[in-house]
């Protein structure tokens, strides 16, 4: 059962989702401050690999080295080029600038400078690379930009942080990782998946209806919610799960949990997948999202792991991307219609989509907008009086 019996108001007014000035406010009090999912060890198979990434325009790349993961600036100090252009490869012993060859360690120290008496007198490790804090939970690599903020079990903490350790071990293979820009407001995206009341109009081929609400619960908490979805009694549901897990020789549990670290990390699990998806502001009418896939197809080291981890990975890249794509060609509607200089009345929450109401008011407790939300409210009534036409009789 859900927690409200009633109907819950719109708690953003249309410009927050459209303001650049709001989400310089969202920027700097909500997400520069946090720490950011941006891949995971299965982007990283081996010693010397590294992958580069864009966070809030800060070109980054991420290396494999020691057996530990660490993340740079991604550009040299020599000439401020980026060290590498290409979304992933293979590096070595130590991360080298692609264009004059500069070298440096896993400190961010130089290590190898061609033609080094040019540049004489310079101190080894001078100019070294800009280095920013990395932490793993499970598989997952997240970084902050933040030198001041506490740790990532801090962060996420302890639920969020031992959950992660549960869902995304060695055993669990990458399905499917996907990174796509949307052209819409972040917060659209978030709430999008905060909501399962589209599924029928969306997802009809895919996800089928919305469940009972009677199978559904939500919690609550100070930085993060939770969704479960008991289809346990829904034979059509149970039924894979059942057969899954005896070939796999784990235990199921019947649930689809959906969860939200406040504001924009979001975790699935259902069946023998998890996922983590992670969506970034770009602009206030663009956004990107990173989503890594995975699935349990057993121990490793098994044949019957192998063969199972192929048929997941097949069957769970094209349901999970079908899903997706779905989502996604909806958004610039939603975002058009929000940002549409004339809209009727409404903007009501529905019971179903209840999650959305304390995701909102996460929002302007952190970004400081309550104090603004009459004058917004005056505003918005009155570009919503329906106009009135004269005719030759007035």
């Amino acid at each position: 059962m859900f927690v409200n019996d009633t109907h819950m108001p719109q708690r953003l007014a249309p410009s927050l989702y459209t303001s650049a000035e709001h989400l310089e406010r969202e920027m700097e009090r909500m997400f520069q401050p946090g720490w950011h999912c941006i891949g995971a060890l299965s982007d990283l198979p081996n010693e010397g690999d590294y992958f580069t990434r864009t966070l809030f325009e800060k070109p980054l790349i991420c290396w494999k080295t020691g057996g530990e993961v660490h993340t740079f600036l991604n550009v040299c100090t020599h000439r401020f080029s980026l060290l590498r252009d290409k979304p992933c490869g293979h590096m070595g012993e130590h991360l080298k600038c692609q264009y004059h060859g500069w070298e440096y360690d896993c400190h961010g120290d130089t290590q190898k400078i061609p033609d080094a008496q040019s540049f004489k007198p310079m101190a080894k490790g001078e100019l070294g690379l800009r280095k920013f804090r990395t932490e793993t939970a499970g598989q997952l690599i997240f970084v902050t930009l933040n030198d001041t903020v506490g740790g990532l079990r801090e962060f996420l903490g302890d639920y969020l942080y031992d959950m992660c350790e549960r869902w995304f071990t060695p055993d669990h293979d990458l399905v499917c990782p996907l990174d796509i820009v949307h052209e819409c407001n972040w917060k659209v995206v978030i709430e999008n998946v905060l909501e399962g009341y589209h599924i029928g109009e969306v997802h009809p081929n895919s996800l089928g209806v919305y469940p009972d609400e009677k199978c559904c619960s939500h919690e609550f908490h100070e930085f993060w919610d939770l969704y479960i979805d008991d289809y346990s009694t829904v034979p059509m549901n149970a039924r894979p799960d059942r057969i899954m897990s005896k070939l796999i020789g784990y235990e199921p549990d019947y649930k689809w949990k959906h969860l939200l670290r406040y504001p924009n990390v979001v975790f699935g699990q259902m069946a023998m997948f998890t996922w983590v998806q992670m969506v970034l502001p770009v602009s206030p009418s663009e956004c990107h999202a990173m989503w890594r896939i995975f699935c349990y197809p057993g121990k490793r080291g098994r044949l019957k792991s192998r063969i199972l981890s192929k048929a997941l990975r097949f069957w769970g890249r094209r349901f999970m991307s079908k899903v997706i794509g779905e989502d996604e060609a909806v958004y610039p509607a939603v975002h058009d219609g929000i940002a549409a200089p004339m809209r009727p009345r409404g903007g009501l929450i529905s019971t179903r989509e209840e999650r959305i109401f304390p995701f909102q008011d996460y929002v302007l407790k952190m970004t400081g907008e309550d104090a603004f939300l009459t004058k917004e409210r005056d505003i918005e009534e009155e570009r919503q009086q329906p106009m009135t036409v004269a005719t030759d009789g007035d």
